[in-house]
């Protein structure tokens, strides 16, 4: 069933192709002259001794993919469920809120991972950060479970509000919040210890850690990989709970 919810995606981007090309190709570089290049002259180096450019290159892919992928969300189960209705009509199939939630969710995190693999490349060549091919595998298994997780917060808060305001603000305070609190940009070291405390416990956190962990450390941490995807299986149960009750409304 999965495809069928493939093939919308397929569909909605053939009927902007152009635009959105343009879009996933000009965003790792307006990223790169915004973000990189300005904190690579503050931070030379990570506290490991790893240059700064490495180091951020993953969190510079996670939060290109949240910047994607959260448009998709806010259409799917906020303008499809309040505009067009379609997410009503939807639940009328022969699927459970689990079984809708789950396919919206994995198909937005398949488009947005497949359109960060541009990025990957693009940021690789202007950062001049080289990427084998486990480095590559282990990027797009991280941007998988980040963006499972942001996908997650950003339903919850999609299926909560009826209000485009509060979806705008709500949005900019957990994109930011994720941003500087998941080891995105800065490393824990320049925060105080009572919030590193609770930083790292952060699924999203985790998961930039197990990133590095295994490029820079060739360590599996299975802790940091296995909490994030328990948790994101999880918040899909209990955001299709709050689709049920939002569709019973």
């Amino acid at each position: 069933m999965i495809h069928t919810f493939l093939l919308k995606r397929f569909w909605h981007l053939r009927q902007r192709f152009i635009s959105t090309i343009a879009f996933i190709i000009l965003l790792p570089v307006i990223v790169f002259l915004t973000i990189s290049t300005g904190m690579k002259n503050i931070i030379m180096e990570t506290m490991g001794n790893i240059s700064y450019e490495e180091w951020v290159y993953p969190g510079l892919i996670m939060i290109i993919n949240t910047i994607i992928i959260a448009p998709i969300i806010f259409r799917d189960f906020y303008y499809l469920r309040l505009e067009s209705k379609t997410l009503a009509t939807l639940s009328l199939a022969p699927l459970s809120k689990f079984e809708i939630i789950s396919y919206l969710i994995i198909s937005t995190v398949i488009e947005g991972v497949t359109f960060s693999l541009f990025s990957i490349f693009i940021l690789s060549y202007l950062m001049g950060v080289s990427i084998g091919i486990l480095s590559f595998s282990y990027t797009i298994i991280a941007v998988f479970l980040f963006s499972l997780i942001i996908s997650n917060a950003l339903t919850t808060l999609s299926l909560s509000t009826n209000r485009i305001n509060n979806i705008f603000i709500g949005s900019t305070i957990i994109t930011l919040f994720f941003f500087y609190s998941s080891e995105l940009l800065i490393e824990f070291e320049f925060y105080p210890k009572s919030v590193i405390d609770i930083f790292k416990f952060l699924p999203t956190s985790m998961i930039s850690n197990w990133y590095r962990a295994m490029v820079f450390q060739g360590e599996f941490k299975v802790d940091l990989f296995f909490i994030p995807l328990f948790i994101s299986l999880i918040w899909i149960f209990l955001n299709s709970l709050l689709l049920k009750r939002v569709l019973r409304q």
